[in-house]
């Protein structure tokens, strides 16, 4: 029988050595470190011990010298553990100074990291053995290699004269451009002129009641963007991806929806729909059409897709048919699933476009415009929101109301501008969205 020589897991002693004996020459030292890792990555645990006792000492606001710290040891009952006030001493001389402590502390972290990718191999390897769900393993495997790619990137402290700078940058970009827009563009004129068009990091609830237009809006937010040559992802839980690429060429074309999802097409039409597929096909956009997914599973999709190429906005159609992860109900499983969308929007630096359902409250009231109160399941979609829009066209309620054709875009919280009501066209026939009035 082959026996294979038991593998030590990745570590490298001497520059835990010198993160430690660093800490022990420069007084300022352990804030740095403390900054890169944590006592966790720390392979001996001896190491984990000192680094441990190192930021009580430096929470409590004492020095964090050898004298210091080998009492703090002492009243933790450690000292013996770590090996005395020998092994205290012997740092001291691992590194003649603590100009390399940011060097040191990156060896030792991303020894850690090939650590959790060794153990993700040996579970992985366990796991698909004991005929673990392929789904779950798949998703579970995915979110532990990107929490290691990406879990050490952090924000920074950043100077006012930086930040000044940038906002000075974005100020200019928008002002040369034709639309005087900030963000990626709705496609939506008016909309546009509102919003300043969405933002980076922004999560933007689009809520409607059924029939009102959620995914053709959506749909053309994709359209809008993806023209401007922005890159568009569109998850849709609700539609096939077939139904969809009938849906953008109908719009594109544009020609009767209904009537080319039945084959009929007019005599006119098939010079149409080749244009706008040659139109369509030369966006660059990605749509998923996988149902019932948790927020495991979108977020290691859209991290992947993200990893692989440029992405500058997510739409996801709707909100209500994700899989809520397990909690004492409903509404607090729709909150972990907004406050999952905004984290997510503010990690990736796009905005996200949730579609969402409404309540039936507004349909119980003489007036059915909605409000923010009708927003489904859960008040925390209205506070993890940064935008808020109700779609809200009178002719779903009354066929012979006189703003047939006419639909409302109601934006009724807006973070960091304004709020306000703007008019767009609805063409049933062709399930788009257009600008009230031509430029």
């Amino acid at each position: 029988m082959n026996t294979e020589t038991l593998k030590v897991p990745p570590h490298d002693l001497d520059a835990e050595r010198g993160v430690l004996g660093a800490v022990l020459l420069d007084a300022q030292a352990i804030h740095r470190a403390q900054e890169r890792m944590t006592e966790s990555d720390f392979y001996r645990t001896q190491h984990q011990i000192i680094f441990r006792a190192m930021c009580q000492l430096s929470a409590s606001g004492e020095p964090v010298d050898s004298l210091s710290l080998a009492s703090t040891l002492e009243a933790m009952g450690k000292i013996e553990d770590i090996g005395g006030r020998a092994a205290l001493a012997e740092l001291l001389q691992a590194v003649p100074s603590a100009a390399n402590i940011g060097h040191h502390c990156k060896i030792v972290r991303e020894c850690k990291q090939l650590r959790e990718l060794y153990r993700l191999g040996v579970t992985i390897a366990d796991r698909a053995y004991n005929r673990d769900t392929l789904t779950e393993l798949l998703s579970d495997a995915e979110r532990v290699l990107y929490d290691v790619h990406f879990g050490q990137s952090s924000g920074d402290w950043h100077t006012l004269r930086d930040i000044t700078v940038q906002g000075v940058e974005t100020i200019q970009r928008a002002s040369e451009r034709a639309d005087h827009i900030s963000g990626i563009p709705s496609g939506f004129r008016d909309v546009d002129k509102l919003l300043g068009g969405w933002q980076r990091s922004d999560l933007v609830l689009v809520a409607g009641r059924p029939s009102m237009g959620k995914t053709s809006f959506g749909l053309g937010c994709l359209i809008g963007a993806a023209k401007a040559g922005y890159h568009v992802a569109f998850m849709s839980l609700e539609m096939s991806r077939a139904q969809l690429a009938v849906r953008l060429l109908g719009m594109e074309a544009p020609l009767n929806v209904h009537e080319l999802r039945c084959g009929r097409v007019p005599a006119e039409g098939w010079w149409r729909i080749s244009s706008a597929a040659q139109a369509v096909s030369s966006w660059t956009g990605w749509i998923d059409d996988t149902a019932m997914l948790t927020v495991e599973q979108l977020r290691a999709k859209v991290r992947r897709l993200k990893s692989q190429a440029t992405l500058d906005l997510l739409i996801v159609d709707y909100l209500q048919l994700m899989q809520l992860p397990k909690a004492e109900s409903r509404q607090q499983g729709m909150a972990d699933v907004s406050r999952a969308f905004k984290l997510l929007a503010k990690e990736l630096d796009i905005p996200i476009l949730a579609l969402s359902q409404l309540s039936r409250e507004c349909e119980r009231r003489e007036d059915k415009h909605p409000v923010l109160a009708d927003l489904r399941d859960s008040g925390a979609l209205e506070q993890d929101a940064d935008l808020v829009l109700f779609l809200y066209r009178e002719e779903v309620y009354d066929r012979d109301t006189e703003q047939k054709g006419i639909a409302k875009v109601l934006v009724r919280k807006h973070r960091n501008g304004p709020i306000g009501d703007q008019l767009l066209v609805f063409n049933e026939r062709f399930a788009r969205f257009d600008d009230l009035y031509e430029s």
